[in-house]
């Protein structure tokens, strides 16, 4: 009797499972709701606006609140934003120097107020260009070989940056600051966001300080975004600072540093206040103003 291959089929109860089950024997994903992805978000903004935001204090910079800062320099004595006028505000007594960071086309770093200069934008041009415009305009590092001949003062760098992209100028003045090995003298301020939270994912030990006015938008005029950008200063306009103000900063450990102020009794009734710095045009200003109040 010829030979006849027997074919065994399962009994109908017995499920089988596919052929790509038995070669890939992956379980399937739990189906997570969108909803939960958005707690998740939730509880990591909340964290890190609170629980991961620890403002900190200069431990390099040995002189009393309420610390002077010379407003680029000193202006009206000497022409701002100068190595004279640097040297002068130090030599004055005042605690620090408070001044303007641009980066040049062909990358130094200098120290100057305005976005343009006879009707062009700084960083578009190269620094022996701008210094056969003004011989005086100095670079970065010129101040910071100052600053080493004044031990425990402070240097607050205000990055002048617009917009929302960079040409470098967080990520140079981070380096330099580094270099020289005093970032624990250096605050670096401004009144762009963007290049705060930028300086605060390069390095996060320089201490950052969020500048505002009450001209600006709606949502940039208050400190309401400093626990988003983890600063650690606030440095509002005078006329912004009163009592209850200063006693919400001072408890989430929060420096309060203030400008632009030459009148002497104002000087004296913030430094009573309890503000953290006081930045002014005149050093005879900033010094009767304080002498009163102590």
């Amino acid at each position: 009797m010829p030979y006849q291959k027997q074919t065994f089929l399962p009994h109908p109860s017995v499920k089988q499972k596919p052929l790509h089950a038995s070669i890939f024997p992956l379980e399937p994903i739990p189906y997570t709701s969108p909803m939960l992805y958005f707690l998740y978000l939730i509880l990591l903004l909340l964290l890190w606006r609170t629980v991961f935001w620890n403002p900190r204090k200069l431990s390099g910079v040995t002189r009393q609140p309420p610390l002077l800062l010379g407003h680029r320099g000193v202006r009206g004595e000497r022409p701002e934003n100068t190595i004279e006028a640097f040297q002068l505000a130090f030599e004055s007594g005042l605690d620090g120097i408070e001044c303007d960071v641009q980066r040049t086309r062909d990358g130094e770093l200098i120290l100057f107020h305005d976005f343009e200069i006879q009707g062009k934008k700084v960083n578009t041009l190269e620094y022996p260009h701008l210094k056969s415009i003004d011989p005086r305009i100095p670079r970065v590092s010129e101040l910071l070989d100052l600053a080493k001949q004044y031990p425990g003062t402070l240097l607050n760098l205000e990055l002048k940056s617009e917009g929302l992209r960079t040409d470098g100028l967080e990520r140079y003045t981070l380096h330099l600051v580094k270099q020289y090995g005093m970032a624990d003298r250096v605050v670096v301020s401004s009144f762009n966001p963007v290049s705060l939270l930028r300086v605060r994912l390069l390095d996060p030990k320089v201490r950052t300080g969020l500048l505002y006015s009450p001209d600006m938008p709606r949502f940039l005029r208050t400190g309401l975004l400093a626990g988003w950008l983890h600063v650690d200063a606030l440095h509002p306009y005078f006329g912004q600072i009163d009592q209850k103000m200063l006693i919400s900063a001072h408890k989430r450990g929060l420096m309060v540093n203030t400008w632009t102020v030459n009148d002497e009794m104002r000087i004296s009734s913030l430094s009573s206040l309890g503000v953290d710095a006081i930045i002014g045009d005149s050093p005879t200003a900033l010094l009767s103003g304080r002498a009163r109040h102590r």
